[in-house]
């Protein structure tokens, strides 16, 4: 690798890192968060907090890692020129394919990581953390239920509670609505309850004393009333409540399920649509880091904070108008396989004009 090449390298790779950790942390902070309370309330200690961290870190990086490789060369490409370093080099007869050859290097590697990481690590992460995440409310449930809010805990479970004493363990006035099973949903009324919780608190129940079952059928013809002076509700999850969305499917199975046909013409076009989403997606990291170089040179004038705005106008330019093709795409409107090809041909075509004009630009001829 020549001394040229190692010097661009050096200057793209610091920002890189320090862009792809300070949107990290932005981001991880965000997202935790909201999980303050259950995980406070699950009694969780530094090991499950830190597993956490560990399994939502990687639903993050398919976003981060373009972002951060833009930001990267763009800011590098900024720091040369604003420095004059750029016109020296051309002022040298350098070529600017011999400056965009570590910028190739960079981007194609960020592309082929983030095409595995949305394909493979993605899906895994978002399965564990999900299933991490419902354990956790489920062991939350055992320390007791907020008052006077609806609470969700667990998916197709809603609780309200008037009143409560020891911390939430033993409550008044309480109303419960249960649609977890799929023939039928439950609405209940107690003037008071309690939570029972196993010694290892992974089976978790809330015991009803002196109330009414509404249990009605899914079409709402058929509803039976029961009075009763002790009823048991299990808080477990729903049989079906770990099953996959297609957000958590990996690459090679989305493909199996676009083209099933034992699925209905929407899941398949709904997996299809996510399918193409995983592929351009990468694609577009490799077009953006290198659209990023010619407005580095171009706007070398703007300073860090310009470079900063640059870069996050571009990628969410490019991030809008994916989603919007995706939802027209969703809707049966455009062809999934066009549309979502849209925003990168889009790009690409910004991407070899500014290359163009930055041919002509340099390097001097004498």
């Amino acid at each position: 690798m020549s001394i040229l090449s190692k010097m661009i390298l050096r200057e793209i790779l610091l920002p890189f890192i320090f862009s792809f950790c300070a949107l990290n942390a932005l981001l991880l902070v965000g997202r935790l968060l909201p999980l303050f309370e259950p995980i406070l309330k699950a009694g969780t200690g530094f090991k499950d907090i830190f597993k956490l961290m560990a399994l939502i870190l990687p639903t993050f990086w398919v976003f981060v890692l373009p972002m951060a490789t833009v930001l990267g060369v763009l800011l590098g490409f900024l720091r040369l020129s604003r420095d004059s370093e750029v016109l020296a080099l051309f002022a040298c007869g350098v070529q600017p394919k011999k400056m965009l050859a570590p910028v190739l290097l960079v981007t194609f590697s960020a592309f082929i990581l983030s095409l595995f990481i949305s394909g493979y690590i993605l899906p895994a992460t978002k399965r564990a953390s999900k299933t991490f995440l419902l354990q956790l409310t489920q062991l939350a449930l055992s320390r007791g239920i907020p008052q006077r809010m609806f609470f969700t805990p667990i998916p197709g479970l809603t609780i309200y509670a008037h009143d409560g004493k020891d911390g939430g363990r033993r409550l008044k006035g309480l109303f419960v609505w249960d649609s977890r099973k799929k023939d039928s949903s439950s609405q209940i009324v107690a003037k008071k309850g309690s939570i029972i919780a196993s010694q290892d608190r992974k089976e978790v129940a809330l015991r009803l004393d002196d109330g009414q079952l509404n249990m009605a059928s899914p079409d709402y013809k058929d509803v039976d009333t029961m009075d009763f002076k002790t009823y048991t509700i299990r808080l477990k999850l729903r049989d079906d409540a770990y099953e996959p969305s297609r957000g958590d499917l990996r690459i090679d199975r989305l493909w199996q399920a676009a083209f099933d046909p034992k699925n209905t013409k929407d899941d398949r076009l709904s997996y299809l649509v996510e399918l193409y989403k995983r592929i351009t997606l990468p694609i577009g990291t490799l077009i953006l880091g290198l659209l990023a170089a010619p407005f580095g040179i171009f706007f070398g004038r703007t300073g860090l904070s310009g470079g900063i705005a640059l870069s996050l106008a571009a990628f969410l330019s490019y991030y809008t108008i994916m989603i919007f093709m995706a939802n027209l795409a969703e809707a049966g409107i455009t062809p999934p396989f066009l549309s979502l090809w849209v925003p990168n041909l889009v790009f690409l075509f910004i991407t070899i004009a500014m290359l163009w004009l930055l041919d002509r630009r340099g390097p001097i001829r004498g």
